[in-house]
């Protein structure tokens, strides 16, 4: 099944608004005013500027990090007792450049009192601290451990590490636990509101703000090293990382690129990894397409990635050829595995009823565990849908793998609706690991088919579109326009994509197939050249992953990406269809106008949502409301505070008491606007009354309790209460999603 092709509305950006733009960032042009428009910054001075260049942006202090002062107080206890210290990593591109950051960083301030990193080895050991890892520090005299992206759920290994006498500080970036940590200072961007501009921070991210905190603490320590070399390693770690590049997170990575770019101060790490390419900078394409993969494939294949950190980190280049080259070696052996899964997987494919089936879930007993998640992601951009890709294991009866969403769907929402029927399950929005048992997966694959068909509200199971910006004709592919689309960068694959461009009725010819083998990488492309009916113009193309035979005869359209590759220009092809019979969809509602980490500045005309909706139903009325009234939808709330369901139940239980005693009716609608709770969840509530002998009548508008002269709880209690506690869990899921999910996904969730 095709995925269907979906091209914005006509939505002209006005003309005083694209001279404006022009104006205030010269590099612009009107097809960046256009973009900048159709995705909703449309605000000159706070957004525009803003978003353009990282000049304009005031950074945020990282004294704003709620546990900054401790963690600044035990670095200078450290200092005063001598301490020992190491860094606890993690084994992705994240954790990897995080743990180089605090390594070179924190060299100026500790010297000899920094003795060693550790990073767990992938195909041994799970993310976080360990056991036997806290206990190989504790051999080598440690006493202090600062953690950089991982760590924040290992309340165990920090109580153990106490034992041994170390003490834990965590920066990390990943979900939260509601218990305690036990750890000396945290550090997690998760602890600030959702409009914070630190919020989105990946692993490396917050290394660099706990580096920036120290250094303007102890600046007599660190005169001769400039903090700022170490952005060219954020950049790539939050672009690794997939983050929202939106807030300190795009000021970083935009300040990080423009080091990259200069080749005179390049690392000699990163030169030899790209030495096959021409130029000697590097941009957002060479991070995602060749630095990324290569840094990710040493624990894939290796597991052990202490290499990594001394490449990105060492003067030495010969050194650095040295390790760059094992690296090449290990990534051509994770292409050609991946390659062999994926052949797999799309043979499995072919054999669902993409009708019917709104997700892809694949089990083979033989596939590794380290491939899974790249093999989701291809599977993803092929058929549209999101994909579950599981490893069995039939003698344990365990299956273990990873999952990716399509950008429209929040995955974490679509699993944690299941979450009953997991042994372990973690991620966010878009990708996220699990665990279940075998006998399970059918029980899976049959909720989540159900969940999304009560989403999308269609009978059949339809790919998500391919979502088209704007339509551009072939003369008008040139450097000037990539020039356009580049003053945009850096891009994230969900908050603020690459621009998909449609170009119409061209002729594919001069195809040729073609193998990029060597050092550089193993994939398969057509190469051929797009022209025009007239014959007047011509244009370089590549279809990465295809042949020849692939090809239809005839004009076609396409969707591309336009790029600069080796100091060539050329389309990327994203998806190709013969023109005669390709048809192209106008794309579903647009009018969001998104103001949720600034309500105040929400002076936009439009239907102004200043609460934040707490299911479907409420979104699915301001969809339709706005459609009726042809309005822009101006999301003007934020993520409110979360709901503690003892808070809410003491609530509850007081105003029903109260009016037993007073022999009075609660109104429904005032008891669940006094709790802040929806209507089933009040029905949750209702119900434990009931289990505890309080005689309970209800109306669908009134509620009236009768309360006996002794409450006794009994086994039911206990049931009806936890039901009670997840559905109060569940509302404030949904109003994170509604605060959190990207434009694109609030489009679809109507």
């Amino acid at each position: 099944m095709q995925r269907p092709w979906q091209l914005y509305p006509s939505d002209p950006a006005p003309l005083d608004f694209i001279e404006a733009v022009k104006r205030r960032h010269p590099p612009a042009g009107a097809i960046t005013a256009q973009l900048l428009w159709q995705r909703g910054y449309r605000d000159l001075d706070q957004q525009v500027r803003v978003f353009l260049d990282w000049r304009c942006y005031r950074s945020a202090s990282p004294l704003e990090f709620p546990e900054m002062a401790l963690a600044l107080e035990r670095l200078q206890q450290a200092f005063d007792q001598q301490e020992k210290v190491a860094i606890w990593g993690d084994f992705d591109t994240d954790g990897v450049t995080a743990t180089a950051v605090l390594w070179e960083g924190l060299k100026p301030l500790l010297g000899a009192q920094l003795v060693d990193f550790y990073i767990p080895n992938r195909q041994q050991d799970s993310h976080g601290l360990s056991f036997h890892g806290l206990e190989t520090l504790h051999q080598k005299g440690v006493s202090l451990i600062i953690t950089c992206d991982t760590g924040c759920t290992n309340r165990a290994e920090i109580a153990f590490a106490r034992t041994l006498g170390i003490e834990v500080i965590v920066t990390d970036h990943h979900t939260l636990e509601p218990t305690p940590l036990g750890a000396a200072a945290l550090l997690n961007p998760r602890q600030l509101p959702w409009e914070h501009p630190l919020r989105h921070l990946s692993g490396v991210g917050v290394a660099y703000k706990f580096l920036e905190a120290a250094y303007a603490r102890w600046p007599e320590k660190t005169q001769g090293y400039a903090l700022e070399t170490l952005l060219d390693l954020v950049a790539i770690g939050l672009i690794a990382d997939l983050v929202e590049l939106r807030g300190e997170c795009r000021y970083l990575a935009q300040r990080g690129l423009e080091q990259l770019e200069k080749s005179q101060t390049l690392r000699p790490g990163i030169a030899a990894l790209l030495q096959p390419a021409v130029r000697n900078t590097v941009r957002q394409r060479e991070i995602s397409f060749s630095l990324a993969p290569r840094l990710n494939a040493v624990s894939r294949i290796e597991g052990d990635v202490r290499p990594l950190v001394t490449l990105l980190t060492t003067k030495d280049k010969w050194e650095a050829q040295r390790l760059a080259q094992r690296i090449e070696q290990v990534n051509k052996e994770r292409r050609r595995r991946q390659k062999e899964i994926a052949k797999i997987a799309h043979a499995k494919v072919a054999q669902l009823d993409l009708s019917t089936s709104r997700v892809i879930l694949l089990t083979d007993d033989g596939w590794p565990l380290s491939l899974l998640g790249l093999v989701a992601s291809e599977l993803v951009k092929t058929y549209g849908r999101p994909a579950i890709l599981l490893q069995t294991n039939p003698e344990t009866g365990m299956a273990a793998g990873s999952a990716r969403s399509d950008g429209f769907l929040d995955l974490y929402e679509a699993l944690h609706s299941q979450r009953h029927l997991f042994e372990a399950f973690g991620g966010h929005p878009y990708a996220a690991g699990l665990k279940l048992k075998i006998e399970h997966i059918p029980l899976l694959a049959a909720a989540l088919n159900q969940f999304l068909a009560q989403q999308e509200g269609t009978a059949s199971a339809t790919p998500k579109p391919l979502r088209i910006d704007l339509e551009v004709t072939l003369d008008q592919l040139n450097g000037e326009l990539l020039r356009e689309l580049e003053v945009l960068a850096p891009f994230d694959s969900t908050h603020h994509p690459p621009p998909q461009l449609l170009v119409r009725n061209v002729e594919p010819t001069q195809l040729t197939n073609n193998s990029l083998t060597g050092s550089q990488t193993s994939r398969t492309y057509v190469s051929m050249w797009l022209r025009d009916p007239q014959g007047q113009h011509t244009f370089p193309a590549k279809w990465w992953d295809h042949e020849v035979g692939d090809c239809p005869k005839g004009c076609c359209d396409l969707v591309i990406e336009l790029e600069q590759w080796q100091d060539s220009l050329s389309a990327v092809i994203k998806d190709l269809r013969p023109s005669a019979t390709n048809v192209i969809q106008p794309a579903s509602f647009q009018f969001l106008v998104d103001y949720r980490d600034r309500p105040p500045a929400a002076s936009v005309k439009g239907l102004r949502v200043e609460t934040c909706p707490k299911s479907r139903q409420s979104w699915r009325q301001w969809i339709q409301r706005a459609r009726r009234e042809q309005q822009p939808l101006i999301l003007a709330y934020s993520l409110p505070p979360e709901q503690d369901a003892l808070k809410v139940w003491q609530e509850f239980l007081r105003q029903c008491h109260q009016a037993s005693q007073q022999g009075k009716r609660l109104q429904r609608a005032k008891l669940q606007k006094d709790l802040g709770i929806e209507a089933a969840t009040l029905n949750y509530a209702l119900r434990v009354l009931e289990t505890l002998g309080v005689k309970v009548l209800y109306t669908a508008e009134e509620v009236w309790c009768k309360w006996p002269p002794q409450v006794n709880s009994s086994a039911d209690t206990a049931i009806a209460l936890e039901a009670f506690t997840a559905a109060i869990a569940e509302e404030n899921f949904r109003r994170r999603y509604f605060a959190t999910a990207p434009l694109q996904a609030l489009q679809e969730a109507h």
